[in-house]
């Protein structure tokens, strides 16, 4: 026979909840969707997330900017699609706007350029032609812009640093 689960309770709901928290960032969302996963009640759950914006363990912000700078610097995202990433996790506009404000800064600028010139170059080694065709070209682009990354700026790169794609190519 299959037990019956006993609802948890608030204390034991912001226990859990404060684990998950401390293991790694998470952000209001995710934590209300696994308070109502456990049955808790909306009101309950409200209050959970209320103590632990409190006791700083659940933050929007940081977590925007976690994200943010995870999916750029590992998984080399350009801004759109971590925007996208943001959205879907059903964070507020304003949050990531906020967490999207560090790639303007000169030393972020540069990194987030750089990665971008990283991605389209392991594109280009993929193609394993040159000089890169017209048809490359805009495929080494799309690829580029499927990843997130604003046209003005692949094709400002494509412009600029085209014999840098080539020589990592050899």
């Amino acid at each position: 026979m299959l037990k019956r689960r006993v609802p948890l309770t608030y204390e034991n709901a912001l226990s859990r909840a404060a684990g998950l928290c401390a293991k790694c960032e998470q952000c209001t969302p995710d934590i209300l969707k696994k308070l109502s996963a456990w049955g808790l009640s909306a009101s309950d759950a409200n209050k959970v997330i209320k103590r632990l914006e409190e006791l700083n363990f659940i933050d929007d912000v940081r977590f925007a900017k976690a994200y943010a700078h995870d999916k750029l610097h590992f998984s080399g995202w350009g801004r759109r699609k971590i925007q996208q990433g943001l959205w879907a996790k059903r964070l507020s506009p304003s949050v990531i706007e906020i967490a999207c404000e560090d790639f303007d800064d000169d030393e972020e600028s540069k990194a987030y350029r750089s990665i971008a010139q990283r991605v389209m170059r392991a594109k280009a080694r993929q193609l394993k032609e040159w000089p890169l065709s017209r048809e490359a070209k805009i495929k080494i682009i799309k690829f580029a812009m499927t990843r997130g990354f604003e046209y003005p700026l692949v094709a400002d790169i494509l412009r600029s640093n085209i014999s840098s794609l080539h020589e990592s190519t050899e």
